[in-house]
């Protein structure tokens, strides 16, 4: 496995254990569905925060840019 391709699925598993309270949170857990469920929870919390932030400049940009 090249470099990057396992530091990039080294983090998956970071987020698997970060989140692994929600993945055992299914009736009947299965553990690749845990897992899965525990990155896309995290890459969804990841993708919010982006978006947030994105806004943010968004609008900044437009009052500064609105004052020039």
């Amino acid at each position: 496995m090249r470099r990057d391709d396992a530091e990039a699925l080294d983090r998956l598993m970071d987020y698997c254990r970060l989140h692994a309270s929600a993945g055992g949170m299914a009736t009947r857990p299965i553990v690749l569905e845990a897992a899965v469920t525990s990155i896309l929870l995290h890459q969804e919390k990841t993708l919010a925060r982006i978006k947030e932030k994105l806004s943010y400049l968004e609008k900044r940009d437009c009052e500064i840019g609105g004052e020039g």
